[in-house]
């Protein structure tokens, strides 16, 4: 009998728990990240259906701006606003780029931040 006892192996209460913290851990992260993304996916397809427009050249970077802010107030983008909007235009064509960062309180005074640079060559 003690032959099979001492064979055996197994989690212990405190590795048990700690492994129940390190999942809640993950999920709580999972969740606070998971809005963040989808809202950059709303970002980034925003700015892509840009180059679909047929006379996005021609245009101000004024109306640029504009149609863009309207593209994502339908998409519910919140952390974008338009001094994060730049567009340069040269010659040969337009580039527009969308820089922001969203900050999220994680735990206590924990936050995480996180950088986006999304970037149309038209």
């Amino acid at each position: 009998m003690k032959r099979i006892a001492t064979r055996q192996h197994g989690a212990s209460g405190s590795g048990f728990i700690a492994l129940i913290v390190l999942f809640v851990m993950l999920v709580v992260l999972v969740l606070k990240l998971f809005p963040v993304y989808m809202e950059h996916f709303n970002v980034s397809s925003s700015l892509n259906s840009l180059s679909d427009q047929a006379d996005i050249k021609e245009m101000k970077k004024a109306e640029i701006k504009k149609l863009l802010e309207r593209r994502f107030a339908i998409n519910e983008v919140d952390n974008v606003n338009k001094e994060n909007i730049m567009i340069n235009k040269t010659k040969s064509g337009m580039t527009i780029d969308v820089i922001y960062e969203v900050r999220k309180p994680l735990v206590g005074n924990i936050d995480i931040v996180i950088y986006f640079n999304d970037q149309l060559k038209i």
